[in-house]
């Protein structure tokens, strides 16, 4: 474990010294970034390209699209705008390189300058790789970086005509947002705003692959594929609708499931950001395909929500009745005496309650689902030292002393999907504002803000997947009945 521990800082050490190598420049907050930036670039080249990245409309326009990654081939622009990928290019080169080993052709389609092309070439000398991509001038520089660093086992080409290929040739193929350039599609709908599940429409399949052209794209690749040969693709397609119509065209096409897909984390200036998932997928019979999952994912932790000073008391109220209670107490030093409450309400959330005699309150709270998580929170503080006492306080809650708190915050929100777990389980709800409608862009949404014992809550949904659950204390009734009609305007279309 130590030995593939050290292995794999050597390899994250050998990605970013090569990322360097291009120039790229690693940053951990947008600021210095976009201070670096306007001290890099001239006014001009960023209005040019701001001009261009309005034309391209997430990857619909194709021939502004091709312009936009033109210029980005260009210097200066070429280092400061990848840059911001710095992370996104390490993490998919931690991913896929490993992978890579007992390919023998390597077709990386979309390559852009060849920043990855040329990396997985250096870190596989044995293996032959070819990319392509629309983009002549991103072309050149990736001619030109080949050239410059010795490899002789990649060849650069622009694709524009996606008609010819080599005829089975490859026996792995990449694709790393390329596939799937529509960005702003949202994908196949769900059946109502109810459920994530979504209907059997192929006509509603096949209109969007040609809407997208992702069917021209996948013929393309399918037809350079060897009949035993491998794809690797990393799109945009968190998104559930998104991901949903993605798997389903790569299993109309009889590719299977090497593996789980695998969620690629990476920060892009300090944000942390979920994308993918990877999909390996095979063209000849797997003995054991994994199956293909059309359900949200859902990550430890992402319900727990956390809340502070008055309004933490305020909401813990609702729990007093809570069952399963657990409390523990302790002394410290700075603080004085302290109790840590975790408990488990009707079955719909469970929560934990930091107080101390100084006055100090952290509420955390989350789905029934993160009741372990809670948990073991409550064992690390059963043995924590004074000194550790404070670090932990820090960890969920921040600098307690400094919090400044009013009646206009929340006591939670979600925004994933699991926040309709947490609404269908809420007991005794009493709804006494509702609006289901048409949003004017083919969504059915939902809106509804409501009572469930103590809490006051307001739900948002929709068929592309939004959910929104947001919950607050008697206090925040007029505020939560504020937001709902905050959220009826944005959401209805102009009638």
């Amino acid at each position: 474990m130590k030995d593939g521990g050290k292995v794999s800082q050597e390899f994250d050490a050998t990605v970013t010294h090569y990322l360097k190598s291009w120039g790229l420049r690693e940053f951990h907050d947008e600021a210095s970034y976009y201070e670096w930036q306007r001290a890099t670039l001239s006014t001009q080249s960023l209005q040019v390209l701001q001009s261009l990245v309005e034309q391209r409309q997430g990857g619909e326009n194709e021939e502004a699209d091709i312009q936009f990654y033109d210029l980005l081939a260009t210097s200066p622009l070429l280092s400061v705008l990848y840059s911001q990928r710095f992370d996104y290019f390490r993490q998919i080169g931690l991913l896929l390189s490993p992978r890579l080993s007992s390919a023998e052709h390597v077709l990386d389609f979309g390559c852009g300058v060849g920043i990855l092309t040329c990396f997985f070439a250096e870190q596989h000398p044995n293996v032959q790789f070819v990319g392509i991509d629309r983009s002549a001038r991103s072309i050149e520089i990736a001619q030109g970086e080949a050239k410059k660093r010795h490899l002789s086992n990649v060849q650069f080409s622009v694709s524009q005509d996606l008609g010819i290929s080599p005829g089975n040739f490859y026996d792995c193929i990449l694709s790393t947002q390329a596939l799937l350039q529509s960005e702003r599609e949202p994908g196949l709908p769900s059946r109502s705003w109810q459920t994530f599940e979504r209907g059997n429409d192929l006509s509603r399949q096949e209109k969007l692959e040609n809407l997208t052209g992702l069917n021209r794209r996948f013929e393309f690749l399918l037809s350079a594929l060897s009949p035993a040969g491998r794809m690797m693709c990393v799109e945009k397609t968190w998104n559930l609708g998104r991901r949903i119509f993605f798997q389903r065209a790569l299993c109309a096409r009889n590719l299977f499931l090497v593996c789980d897909p695998v969620p690629c984390s990476y920060c892009e200036l300090g944000e942390s950001i979920i994308d993918g998932p990877l999909y390996e997928v095979s063209r000849g019979l797997v003995p054991e395909p994994y199956a293909w999952k059309e359900a949200p994912y859902y990550e430890e932790g992402e319900t727990l929500y956390r809340c502070v000073g008055v309004l933490a008391e305020r909401m813990s109220r609702a729990f007093d009745s809570s069952e399963h209670q657990e409390v523990i107490r302790g002394q410290h030093v700075t603080y004085g005496p302290w109790t840590f409450r975790f408990g488990v309400w009707e079955e719909a959330l469970a929560w934990g309650l930091c107080e101390t005699d100084s006055g100090l309150r952290g509420l955390l709270l989350g789905s029934e689902k993160e009741r372990n998580l809670i948990l073991q929170l409550l064992e690390k503080v059963r043995h924590l030292a004074d000194g550790e006492f404070e670090e932990f306080l820090q960890s969920c809650w921040g600098n307690l002393r400094e919090v400044f708190q009013n009646d206009s915050m929340l006591g939670y929100e979600n925004h994933r999907p699991s926040a309709e777990g947490i609404y269908v389980a809420l007991p005794r709800k009493n709804i006494q504002q509702e609006s289901t409608f048409a949003d004017g862009h083919g969504r059915e949404m939902h809106i509804e803000v409501g009572t469930t014992n103590m809490i006051r809550y307001l739900y948002w949904a929709n068929t592309h997947d939004q959910r929104q659950l947001v919950l607050v204390d008697t206090n925040g009734a007029e505020m939560l009945n504020e937001y709902y009609q905050e959220c009826l305007r944005e959401a209805q279309p102009p009638s």
